[in-house]
């Protein structure tokens, strides 16, 4: 089964979601910005793998990109302009901001 990682980036913590591929969360929460925390948040009790990770590209992105490329197989960059629904939505937190960023990425793969 593959994973997906979505990653709303703030300076001092981020808000990673784990979802499957049907969407259905199987992990998520607040995370320090330093590798061993984004490490052990991801580290899964079976051994498996993640698949696709998505970050937006916002300053430093490069940091947590890094970090993520030897935890997971792929890393996405998703185009802050391009995920300005978010930004606009009424209803804004980094949990909806996360799950959003793995909605597109799964749309845009179908």
């Amino acid at each position: 089964m593959r994973t997906y990682v979505g990653v709303d980036y703030h300076r001092k913590y981020s808000y990673l979601t784990v979802m499957d591929e049907r969407g259905q969360v199987l992990r998520q929460g607040t995370v320090e910005n330093q590798r061993q925390a984004v490490t052990r948040f991801l580290a899964s009790d079976d051994g498996a793998g993640y698949g696709v990770a998505v970050l937006e590209a916002t300053r430093n992105w490069a940091v947590m990109h890094d970090w993520l490329d030897g935890l997971v197989d792929e890393v996405h960059l998703a185009h802050p302009q391009k995920v300005k629904a978010i930004a606009e939505a009424k209803i804004k937190t980094d949990k909806i901001d996360a799950r959003g960023r793995l909605s597109r990425i799964l749309c845009l793969k179908a």
